[in-house]
C-alpha cells in the first residue's frame, strides 16, 4: 500500500465522521402553525410570526425558514439559530431578519406564489428539531402578498412580547427585540448572530477537521519511519 492510499483511508474516514454534522437530523412532525404580521403587506415590510403554542420542554433555540419561487431548495434562512424569546409554555414571537425583497435580491428572484415558513425547536447546537410550526402567504404581485388561512392574524394582531420568554433561564437575558431603539434589518440580524453566537454547531466542524488533520499526520509519520527503517 503507497503513502497515498494510507493518507486517502483517515481521509475517508474522518468526512464520514462529518457526514452527520453536514446533514444533522431529521425533520420533525408540526406542532402547530404561525400568524404572520402584518396579514398584508408588501416586499418592504418587517414581518414578525407568532406561533400557536410553545416548543417542547426539551428544546433550547429554534429557527426559521421559507420556501418557494426562486429561494434555495432546502429553504431560505429568514431567522437564523437564537434562543431569544424563545418559550415552552405558550406561543412566542420570531422576528424574519431581512425585509422580503432583500431575500429575492439575493436569490436574483421575482416574489411571486406561495412561500411556505417553518420554525423548527431544536438542541443548543440545532443538531436535533423536536417540533415544526408552519404558516403560509402569497405573493400577489412582485411587491405585495397576505398570510393564507390559519396565518392571517385577527383584526387586531397581537402586540409584541416585551420581555424574554418565560423560561428561568432565558428570562435573564435582554429583551429582544430592543425596546429602546429600532435597528434596521441588517444589524438587527448581526446583533442576533453574535448576541447567540449562531456559529456554535461549526465548532463540531473544526472538531472533525483537527482529527483529519491528525489522522493524515499520523499516517506520513508512520509512511517516513517506514522508509527510513527499510
Amino acid at each position: 500500500m503507497n503513502q497515498l492510499a494510507h493518507v486517502a483511508i483517515p481521509i475517508t474516514v474522518a468526512l464520514g465522521a462529518l457526514a452527520p454534522v453536514t446533514f444533522p437530523f431529521a425533520l420533525a412532525d408540526p406542532i402547530g402553525g404561525v400568524i404572520i404580521i402584518p396579514g398584508t403587506g408588501t416586499d418592504l415590510s418587517p414581518i414578525r410570526l407568532r406561533t400557536s403554542t410553545g416548543c417542547p420542554t426539551q428544546a433550547s433555540k429554534y429557527y426559521a425558514t421559507m420556501r418557494g419561487q426562486g429561494l434555495p431548495p432546502s429553504g431560505q434562512i429568514i431567522t437564523s439559530t437564537t434562543e431569544a424569546g424563545l418559550s415552552t409554555s405558550g406561543g412566542f414571537d420570531v422576528y424574519v431578519e431581512q425585509i422580503m425583497r432583500d431575500y429575492a435580491t439575493q436569490n436574483h428572484t421575482t416574489l411571486a406564489g406561495r412561500y411556505d415558513i417553518t420554525i423548527y425547536c431544536t438542541d443548543s447546537l440545532a443538531l436535533e428539531s423536536y417540533g415544526e410550526f408552519t404558516g403560509s402567504l402569497e405573493f400577489t404581485s412582485p411587491t405585495t402578498y397576505l398570510a393564507i388561512g390559519v396565518a392571517a392574524p385577527p383584526a387586531a394582531p397581537p402586540p409584541p412580547f416585551p420581555k424574554m420568554g418565560d423560561d428561568p433561564v432565558l428570562k435573564q437575558g435582554p429583551a429582544w427585540p430592543p425596546t429602546d431603539s429600532i435597528l434596521a434589518p441588517g444589524q438587527l440580524a448581526a446583533q442576533r448572530n453574535n448576541a447567540t453566537g449562531q456559529d456554535t454547531p461549526w465548532l463540531a466542524v473544526a472538531f472533525v477537521s483537527v482529527v483529519l488533520m491528525a489522522l493524515v499526520a499520523g499516517a506520513v509519520a508512520r509512511q517516513i519511519r517506514k522508509r527510513r527503517t527499510s
